[in-house]
């Protein structure tokens, strides 16, 4: 919450005037009244706020537009590096099961080998 809003707020608990708002009022809990209902008030428009021309309007959801796109292109750069270094892991682990492919298979032959020369 803003400066603006608490104060705005303030004003309409002590004018009582948030009660020509609600439409609907639910059964009364003593317990709770007074902890709930300043959390009952929903602003559907600023009043006290001075009006933006449609440009200023623009501009802003342009600047946050600007922003996200920076930040989901900032997201995507680390998850591709993250990827490539995955990649690099990946491809490291192959060129060593071939190695041991290899060994084993110079192993195994070794082995046939000495054990034809036995019989």
């Amino acid at each position: 919450m803003d400066r603006k809003t608490k104060e705005r707020f303030k004003r309409l608990a002590r004018a009582g005037e948030f009660n020509s708002h609600v439409t609907e009022k639910g059964p009364k809990i003593p317990e709770f009244e007074d902890v709930l209902a300043s959390k009952r008030i929903i602003f559907l428009h600023d009043g006290y706020a001075e009006p933006k021309s449609t440009g200023d309007i623009i501009n802003e959801q342009m600047d946050e537009l600007c922003r996200t796109a920076e930040e989901t292109s900032e997201y995507i750069k680390h998850v591709n590096d993250h990827l490539d270094k995955q990649k690099l892991r990946v491809d490291d682990l192959k060129e060593m099961q071939k190695t041991f492919d290899t060994q084993m298979t110079f192993l195994t032959s070794s082995k046939d080998r000495s054990e034809k020369k036995k019989t």
